[in-house]
């Protein structure tokens, strides 16, 4: 073997024990920062004392009758924690424990900055329970007691059941009864849903003041009859009460 030749062997080997030592050094020092990072209480110690990093400013978008301060408030203890450390999904849970809140959506804004949207249940009627009215969603479940000044300004009927039937749907009822008010074209408003045997209901009208018994199995015709009766009225409407 010439001299080029063991030179090139030398440099070789010196390559591959420079290459194993770091491949070694590194294996070591992952082995040591997995080591110390396993220890969470380290970590979130250590994260904690990174104070540029703690929440200065929460951001809401809320929608009645959610308010910003209340909604700001039941989620208190994230302000100067740790950006790292909050868990949006978590906080977005424990935003959806609140009876009127429907979706949030939680973003981080680094180094600091929180911001929260929710969107609100909307209630499409009331309904009495134990005495008390209660706002009812699309889905006909129950969302909050009815406060006299949750009330003010809004227009929704009362939905009330004269029968054990459980062939009723209080959801699907909502569903239908919205569908009515869209092809009614503001002709009349409810004021009151009285669900009586399957497949029958009644209507307290508001507007004209008429007591409306339905089918359900048919109420689109005669919805199209009570507009044209409404559109056309007889000479004694005024004194109806009853169709």
């Amino acid at each position: 073997m010439n001299h080029s030749s063991a030179e090139t062997i030398r440099v070789g080997s010196g390559i591959r024990g420079i290459h194993l030592v770091l491949t070694v050094g590194a294996l070591v020092c992952g082995g040591l920062f997995w080591s110390w990072a396993s220890d969470q209480t380290r970590v979130k110690k250590f994260l904690s004392g990174l104070e540029f990093l703690n929440i200065k400013t929460i951001e809401i978008d809320s929608e009645w009758p959610l308010d910003p301060n209340q909604v700001k408030s039941w989620i208190a203890p994230t302000q100067n924690e740790n950006i790292l450390l909050v868990d949006s999904k978590q906080v977005a849970r424990s935003l959806q424990t609140h009876p009127w809140v429907d979706t949030v959506s939680v973003k981080k804004s680094y180094p600091n900055r929180l911001y929260v949207a929710l969107t609100s249940k909307k209630p499409h009627a009331l309904i009495v329970q134990k005495g008390q009215p209660w706002f009812i969603d699309p889905k006909g479940q129950l969302i909050e007691r009815a406060s006299p000044s949750l009330l003010k300004g809004l227009e929704l009927p009362f939905l009330s059941i004269e029968t054990s039937s459980t062939k009723w749907n209080v959801g699907e009822v909502i569903s239908e009864y919205e569908k009515m008010k869209k092809l009614s074209q503001g002709k009349f408003s409810v004021s009151q849903i009285v669900l009586g045997k399957y497949p029958y209901f009644k209507t307290y009208l508001s507007q004209p003041k008429i007591e409306v018994w339905w089918s359900y199995e048919n109420w689109e015709t005669q919805l199209k009859n009570l507009v044209a009766l409404i559109d056309n009225p007889p000479s004694q409407l005024g004194q109806l009460r009853r169709i």
